[in-house]
């Protein structure tokens, strides 16, 4: 990785996690990080990076990319004080640095800055012409320095958008505060400043007692590092380093805005004293007019606004106020949880998890992960109101319903430990049910339950050869089969799910997922019945051409030549699924489920749409014409693909209203223009598209029995959990 700033760490640290043989990390400079802490804490942070096995070289030149003949790259020839060599890698990541791209600028005659960059005023207009604007990496203020961070970009573009809409603004950009809080591979590192001149003027490595007055802690045996910079009086926080320790950022880069210390002197600052700050009794030590989101300035009286207008959690105060947005730390390491939790209870509402933390579980389990914290009483101290406050009663629920989460995410503990069958399957469709509502996944778990049970035979008894719902399709060879393309992807999906509740079988597993997806998109409640038996292994998978209906085990063909031999789609879809026990009518209402979900070129090969945004069609791009789910919510998962419905991930009759002949932007192949135009078939197309009652009715009905079919359940009668 060339380059050793935050930008050069992180993608060291990315490329760790790859778990490659190396990693080496070439920095020009004499130490890590060098714009934004001091030497000192560079060869801290320079200790921990290595102690995890990464070499990093610092004040060394990067000569020349060495290649093989095929240009794949072989090595990377460095100078290292001086002494020249050549470190062997396949993979070179450039992170060195930001340097404005002003050569149409400069070949327009419009002035620059000292350092590149359009020289602009505090509208972001450009000091020559007044039509000429610019903001971000390549706007340079007053002709001083170019910001090479997202977040004053985005406050540039606010600025300079007011303008625009409202010429008679007096909103003037004057610079942006570069404070940093980052955990840099497993490293905590934060620099925060008063004003831009703490890093420009490199305030933080002055020495002259007659500028600055410095204050540092270290604690070698931690290895942690803290350095406190004040104006020479010891009055004024200017700025600050953290290494090994962030705890105290939020405080400490609002104190830094403040005009005094709150009461304190600078070695009781040092030393961990809180100023004296109204903080509403929340515990974050954060005035309303402290800034908790850095990234965007938002500042803490606007995201209490937030929440009792109406954003009670994350998603919305992002949503809201664009807090959150950028690097994410004010949420998952910063006082967000406590202001969101300390608001909700002054206007008396209750949510997720318990009143104490109104967090979701998975919003819970998340910031107890990055922030380390192993125990109750070291997360509720952080993400809850002060303990003091909250009622003993309250609290002990509290302990009682996150020690387990803790306990399965910090000491290995399975979420279904300690429950019954029945106790694993109630929470697991919980589980299901909020993983669906995250990944919009529906139609790819429905398709998996429904290619494992599409493999049953009626006029085979034994178990497992009729084949049927017994989780065979999680093993090769069946999985491998060209009708289940794309669907090692759901089984992916779904390994952690088995991991996790071991008493639920594969088969169980499937079709609760399948049925969950149908519900969760607005479709009927199915009514399950539970404990199924899997296969013993991949050598009960039925044989590619064991159905007597062609290859794929039997599972249908959208276009022929049909595997069946049948010459028509509508005799080829009789073929597959009376063999299977349905007739006319559970056959319209099982393919009325192509409401939901896409065919892709990679899977089917009969579209040209395929994967990725580039590939989409214009219902099935993350910028879709109309929101797909049926909640309205934006997402659609995975762009691409073309889709039979323009809402794709809402359960309805729209198969039976939206199809080709009507839109060439919806996908319909020869087995669906069968379901209208064959005799047998078209009145229960009708029906369908005239009733959504009906459609829903017969739906259930059909996907119930498709859920079963071939199964082996135990208890014989299978197990009902709602």
């Amino acid at each position: 990785v060339i380059g050793g700033g935050l930008l050069g760490l992180e993608a060291a640290k990315a490329v760790y996690d790859l778990k490659v043989d190396s990693v080496d990390v070439i920095e020009f400079a004499p130490v890590l990080l060098g714009v934004q802490i001091d030497a000192e804490a560079g060869a801290l942070v320079k200790t921990k990076v290595e102690a995890l096995g990464v070499m990093v070289h610092v004040g060394t030149k990067t000569l020349e990319v060495l290649t093989k003949d095929d240009g794949s790259v072989k090595g990377l020839r460095i100078d290292e004080g001086g002494k020249q060599s050549v470190l062997d890698v396949d993979l070179v990541v450039v992170s060195c640095g930001v340097r404005a791209r002003d050569e149409l600028a400069r070949a327009c005659g419009l002035e620059v800055g000292g350092r590149g960059g359009v020289k602009v005023d505090y509208r972001l207009r450009s000091a020559t012409d007044e039509h000429v604007h610019a903001v971000g990496e390549v706007a340079s203020l007053n002709g001083g320095m170019c910001y090479g961070l997202s977040a004053p970009g985005f406050q540039q573009a606010e600025i300079l958008a007011d303008h625009m809409a409202n010429p008679s603004s007096s909103a003037k950009y004057e610079g942006s505060d570069l404070s940093t809080k980052l955990k840099l591979m497993g490293v905590d590192v934060g620099s925060f400043g008063a004003t831009s001149e703490f890093w420009f003027g490199r305030q933080y490595m002055c020495t002259d007692n007659s500028k600055v007055k410095n204050l540092i802690h270290r604690d070698a045996a931690k290895g942690v590092y803290k350095k406190l910079v004040f104006t020479p009086d010891g009055k004024k926080l200017l700025g600050g380093i953290l290494v090994g320790d962030n705890d105290e950022f939020a405080k400490l880069s609002a104190t830094a805005k403040r005009p005094d210390l709150g009461g304190l002197t600078a070695e009781e600052l040092l030393a961990g004293g809180t100023p004296k700050v109204e903080d509403g009794g929340d515990g974050t030590n954060l005035s309303n007019d402290d800034l908790v989101c850095n990234c965007h300035t938002v500042p803490k009286g606007v995201i209490k606004k937030a929440i009792a207008d109406g954003a009670d959690s994350f998603e919305e105060i992002r949503r809201c106020t664009k807090a959150g947005t950028g690097c994410g730390t004010c949420i998952s390491t910063g006082p967000m949880p406590r202001i969101l939790a300390s608001t909700l209870k002054e206007l008396g509402k209750a949510k997720g998890l318990t009143p104490a933390m109104p967090f979701e579980k998975k919003e819970i389990e998340e910031l107890a992960r990055l922030r380390s914290l192993k125990t109750f009483d070291a997360l509720a101290a952080q993400i809850c109101i002060p303990l003091d406050k909250i009622d003993p009663a309250i609290l002990e629920q509290s302990r009682n319903l996150v020690t387990p989460l803790l306990d399965q995410l910090f000491n290995g503990k399975k979420k279904g430990a300690g429950l019954d069958k029945v106790g694993q399957l109630k929470a697991l469709k919980k589980e299901l049910w909020e993983f669906v509502d995250n990944m919009n996944c529906n139609p790819i778990l429905v398709r998996l339950a429904w290619h494992d049970s599409g493999t049953y035979h009626k006029e085979i008894a034994e178990f497992p050869a009729r084949g049927g719902a017994n989780g065979s399709i999680v093993y090769e060879p069946e999985i491998m089969r060209g009708a289940n393309n794309g669907l090692s992807k759901a089984v992916k999906y779904l390994e952690p799910f088995k991991e996790e509740y071991r008493l639920v079988s594969w088969a169980d597993l499937m079709q609760m997922a399948s049925a969950v997806s149908i519900e969760h998109a607005g479709g009927p409640k199915i009514a399950m019945r539970y404990g199924r038996v899997d296969v013993a292994g991949p050598q009960d998978c039925p044989g590619e051409t064991t159905r007597g209906t062609g290859a794929n085990a039997g599972l249908p063909d959208a276009e022929a030549p049909y595997g069946c031999g049948s010459h028509t789609a509508a005799g080829h879809l009789r073929n597959i699924f009376y063999r299977m026990g349905f007739d006319d009518k559970g056959i319209v209402a099982l393919s009325g489920a192509h409401t939901l979900g896409r065919a892709f070129k990679e899977r089917s090969g009969l579209v040209e749409q395929g994967y990725g945004e580039a590939n989409a069609c214009v219902f099935t791009t993350s910028n879709s014409l109309c929101p797909v789910r049926r909640d309205g919510k934006p997402g659609i998962g995975m762009p691409g693909g073309k889709s039979w419905t323009k809402k794709w991930l809402k359960f309805d009759n729209s198969y039976f209203h939206d199809y080709a002949a009507k839109d060439p932007n919806l996908a319909w192949f020869s087995t669906d223009f069968a379901l209208h135009n064959d005799d047998g078939f078209k009145p229960f197309f009708t029906t369908y598209k005239n009733d959504q009652d009906a459609f829903f009715r017969d739906y259930a009905e059909a996907h119930k029995m498709l859920s079963e079919l071939g199964s082996k359940f135990e208890p014989a009668e299978g197990l009902i959990i709602d």
